[in-house]
């Protein structure tokens, strides 16, 4: 039976999820292999694609989420069409359980109550147009993370997600906020601008392969400094081929 999550190490995570990106392993074979259940191995590679490594670091103390906003996710996954596991990664809950929990107690018609300090995400905060395409540009960047792209900028999924649609589908100029401006006032972005924001997905876009490529090289490491383990059909290999060996002996 394998240990609990909180009693693995961050190196021992990095591999078993090297395991399953890279080398195309299933989280049942890790299970059958090294004993890790393959939910758990679910879990932290979903807690790596949404925030990172730091996702994967032991936590301290208990996050704590208003209560609006525990009903926003529950709605949406009442809704249909997604999943817990979904939901945790478009809002950053590092545990899909979290979101049980709150489901199970809203159909039950128990109240969904704000606990401790409230995470304030509902309506995020005021921005520039110039901060909406630095947010798309890098929640692009990172293979469309909105868990990630929330904790970086401190917005709401629903701010996040928004300009990135709009991004795609009318560039810069759909991110133009246009309430309470002149019509003669088109809101394009300088030259110098441009190349700022250039810069920045550019940073954005190689910071995440270089995450990547340390995950990968960490995950080759820990593998290599583990013991080899042998197998029952190993072993019957290994005893198969000394037996012509044994009885040659035993002749003399």
């Amino acid at each position: 039976m394998g240990r609990k999550g909180s009693r693995y190490t961050l190196e021992e995570k990095l591999f078993y999820i090297g395991l399953v990106r890279e080398g195309g392993w299933a989280p049942w074979a890790v299970q059958r292999e090294y004993g890790v259940r393959h939910n758990q191995v679910r879990q932290w590679l979903e807690r790596f694609e949404a925030t990172g490594v730091d996702g994967l670091k032991p936590r301290s103390v208990h996050q704590k989420y208003a209560e609006e906003f525990k009903l926003e996710i529950v709605q949406k996954y009442l809704a249909g069409h997604t999943s817990y596991s979904v939901l945790a990664r478009e809002y950053g809950i590092p545990d899909n359980s979290v979101i049980v929990r709150w489901v199970s107690l809203y159909t039950s018609g128990q109240p969904l109550q704000t606990t401790g300090r409230a995470r304030p995400m509902k309506d995020g905060r005021n921005t520039t147009q110039i901060e909406h395409i630095e947010i798309a540009q890098w929640t692009i960047a990172n293979d469309y993370n909105y868990g990630a792209a929330m904790q970086q900028f401190k917005i709401s999924y629903g701010q996040v997600y928004a300009w990135v649609k709009k991004f795609k589908q009318g560039g810069e100029s759909a991110l133009e906020d246009r309430r309470g401006k002149a019509k003669k006032d088109n809101g394009q972005l300088t030259e110098i601008e441009r190349l700022k924001l250039e810069n920045k997905r550019l940073q954005a876009r190689l910071a995440h392969v270089s995450t990547e490529a340390a995950v990968l090289k960490n995950s080759r490491n820990w593998k290599e400094g583990m013991p080899v383990r042998r197998t029952i059909s190993d072993h019957s290999t290994t005893c198969t081929r000394s037996e012509p060996r044994r009885r040659q002996v035993l002749r003399y």
